[in-house]
């Protein structure tokens, strides 16, 4: 049943299409080998492609969720929460700026269904945020100046300017191994403290804020919860205690951007390796011709240009340069000039060895004429002394039969 082909009218799958009885049946039929290898490819290639988007797809879709996790931390309580979004991250300068959109929970909310919560939403009282201690409001909501609605339809008209503001932070200054954060790309991370404290407009009632989150973030960096936790603070005088919400979240890059540049990293050194293999054959003998130092040349140009693919594209002076990009150049530049002076020493001497050839095939070619001249002397030579002998008009020998 395993080697049965497929019947007619239907699509073969790209397995079936990769065993070994389907090719011998098509063999059988129509398609060559090369065929075979060229369906075999483009179907797994269409499987990594397939197995790739899934997974960015799964990832995507637990967003969805998002709704849970912000019910599960308002956990039935009454306040104000706030969604972040990480627009714009400048490593060098160690900030990076953050849309918050700004959420009532519980009896402070006006309208549920926000991200698919079921206790978040807009808020229904105008709030102040205040932003690591500032003294000026980094952020209002005035449910009065927010909400509008269709005239024809009475549904509410979202504008989001209208609940969201910008703020921006700095990440904490640390050191890898007394290096710069950057020098551990693509693994560097970088770690962002906050604090958020919440204000009823007008007034200095504190409103609690129940959680802060941030969904996404752009740049190809990922953002991953470390704290989240009410936090307390005395006023200058020390008459009052004065609450907010602290959290920590540490920036990582994304796993696509690390895989894409270790790719990029074991391409470089392989081409290295591939240009220090010709350097060694060269050195034990195999003959070359000079077209190959065409390929030594290429990754010469290849490799700087690869490494200016990586993700972000930092300046160099990191761990992988330390470790690739540098030895890399070094070690394809020292081979590409042995293989210049090997072929240029080779040419040379080729050419020393045909011109020493052309001097033993022409000393060969003197000796044989002379050989042949020397043959051709001796050979007239016996002929004469042949001839001298079987002469009828020799007197001697008449002279001899006289007598």
């Amino acid at each position: 049943m395993s080697g049965r082909a497929p019947a007619l009218g239907t699509v073969p799958s790209p397995m079936m299409l990769c065993r070994p009885s389907f090719f011998s049946c098509c063999g059988r039929r129509t398609y060559s080998r090369r065929t075979r290898v060229f369906f075999c490819t483009v179907a797994s290639t269409l499987l990594l492609c397939g197995a790739f988007t899934t997974i960015f797809l799964v990832s995507g879709v637990r967003r969805i969720y998002i709704g849970k996790t912000f019910d599960a931390a308002a956990s039935g309580k009454d306040g104000v929460a706030l969604l972040g979004h990480a627009y714009n991250i400048d490593v060098t300068a160690r900030q990076v700026q953050i849309s918050w959109l700004m959420l009532g929970c519980g009896r402070l909310a006006l309208f549920t269904g926000s991200y698919h919560s079921k206790t978040c939403g807009r808020a229904n009282v105008a709030i102040d945020f205040y932003a690591d201690g500032a003294t000026n409001a980094s952020g209002m909501f005035d449910p009065a100046a927010s909400l509008w609605f269709d005239n024809k339809t009475t549904v509410e008209f979202y504008v989001q300017a209208s609940v969201e503001f910008q703020t921006e932070h700095l990440f904490q200054l640390n050191s890898w191994h007394n290096q710069d954060q950057q020098f551990a790309y693509p693994f560097d991370t970088y770690t962002l403290d906050t604090v958020f404290q919440a204000f009823r407009s007008g007034t200095n009632v504190s409103v609690p804020i129940l959680f802060l989150r941030i969904s996404d973030a752009t740049s190809s960096f990922q953002p991953i919860l470390i704290q989240d936790a009410d936090v307390r603070t005395r006023s200058i005088n020390g008459s009052q205690i004065i609450h907010g919400r602290g959290v920590q979240y540490s920036f990582q890059r994304i796993a696509l951007s690390q895989v894409f540049v270790v790719v990029l990293f074991v391409v470089n050194w392989l081409l290295t390796a591939v240009v220090l293999y010709i350097a060694v054959s060269a050195y034990d003998g195999v003959p070359m011709s000079d077209g190959i130092l065409i390929l030594p040349v290429s990754v010469i140009l290849t490799i700087p240009a690869l490494r200016a693919l990586w993700v972000g594209a930092p300046s160099f002076g990191l761990l992988l340069d330390a470790c690739g990009t540098f030895l890399q150049m070094v070690v394809v530049s020292l081979a590409s000039l042995y293989l210049v002076v090997n072929v240029g020493l080779r040419r040379k001497k080729a050419a020393q060895q045909e011109r020493d050839a052309q001097a033993v095939a022409a000393a060969a070619a003197r000796v044989e004429l002379d050989v042949e001249k020397e043959a051709e002397t001796a050979a007239l030579s016996l002929l004469e002394h042949q001839h001298s002998d079987t002469n009828p008009n020799d007197t001697s020998t008449v002279g001899i039969v006289n007598t």
